[in-house]
């Protein structure tokens, strides 16, 4: 880091531009974004690419705190059943948002929305 190096701004990143997983990976490289996972290792979540999601860094600690909710809602015998769907825009492989529901008997007792872009 060069001594300058404080005053530069930083590059905003365009998620539109992000179309493809090895680029998703070269913005997590530069510290722009973070993995994260769809469903959760606390309900059996693995690593496995098709589990896991490229998000801007802050977001996956808002789904975790959804996540540590539903695994609330899940041990009172509240819910049962889960959904996270990302949202795309364009060719982007970041999704612009995802709305993760929860429910039981068929009746959706849990309903958040992530705006992310």
């Amino acid at each position: 880091m060069g001594l300058f190096d404080a005053f530069k701004k930083k590059k905003t990143v365009n998620f539109e531009e992000i179309d493809s997983i090895g680029k998703a990976q070269e913005e997590c490289k530069k510290g722009n974004l973070e993995r994260m996972y769809i469903m959760s290792p606390i309900f059996g979540g693995t690593a496995d690419p098709h589990n896991i999601l490229y998000v801007p860094v802050g977001i996956n600690k808002i789904k975790e705190g959804m996540d540590n909710t539903l695994a609330d809602l899940v041990e009172q015998g509240k819910t049962s059943s889960f959904n996270c769907k990302p949202e795309y825009k364009g060719k982007s492989v970041i999704p612009s948002r995802i709305t993760i529901t929860s429910g039981k008997d068929g009746v959706e007792v849990f309903k958040q929305t992530i705006e992310i872009w």
